[in-house]
């Protein structure tokens, strides 16, 4: 069994193992401090019941331009690989979810590389949505495309943050800021 806590500063020297694991995007140490400085009640850490990491999720929680727009976005999420399969990434995800229902957030939403498919299995399986397609989201792989999914959360009974769902490959807009700052 793994408890969660919130991420702690030093955490950052203890999780190379995760971040450098082939399934999880590679962020500069800045990305985490300023996620960290900003959001600190929504880094999470899952522990082993050794204490060890066993992953974490960063995320945020964005105003709109009007109350039904505040949402969150998953940043990084990842999981130690001899932790996959038990739970720990839906554990991770599901209280990441019910933070951002304390905060009467309408949605969550996440981007992921089109090739990880067992990533999207899961999303699916929570409840996310494929929303759309990011052409050559990546930098350094123009291949590899993104899939912009969505979750409403519950304020949004009636699912009104899916109805926007084009499920049109696109580039992502330059107006539109993209979480994925590779520095």
């Amino acid at each position: 069994m793994s408890c969660l806590r919130e991420m702690h500063l030093d955490d950052l020297f203890k999780f190379n193992t995760l971040v450098f694991d082939p399934f999880t995007e590679v962020y500069g140490l800045s990305f985490f401090m300023r996620h960290l400085a900003q959001w600190p009640e929504l880094a999470l850490a899952a522990l082993s019941p050794q204490g060890q990491l066993a992953g974490f999720i960063f995320g945020k929680c964005l105003p709109g331009t009007d109350a039904a727009d505040l949402h969150g976005h998953v940043c990084a999420l990842t999981v130690e690989s001899h932790y996959r399969r038990l739970g720990v990434a839906s554990l991770l995800m599901n209280h990441f979810a019910h933070l951002l229902d304390l905060r009467n957030a309408w949605y969550v939403d996440l981007y992921l590389r089109c090739s990880n498919q067992a990533a999207y299995q899961l999303y699916c399986a929570l409840g996310y949505c494929l929303r759309r397609v990011l052409l050559e989201y990546y930098p350094g792989d123009p291949d590899e495309d993104a899939f912009d999914m969505r979750k409403p959360l519950a304020i949004d009974v009636l699912g009104h943050s899916l109805l926007v769902a084009s499920k049109q490959s696109v580039h992502l807009p330059s107006d539109e800021e993209s979480d994925d700052d590779y520095n």
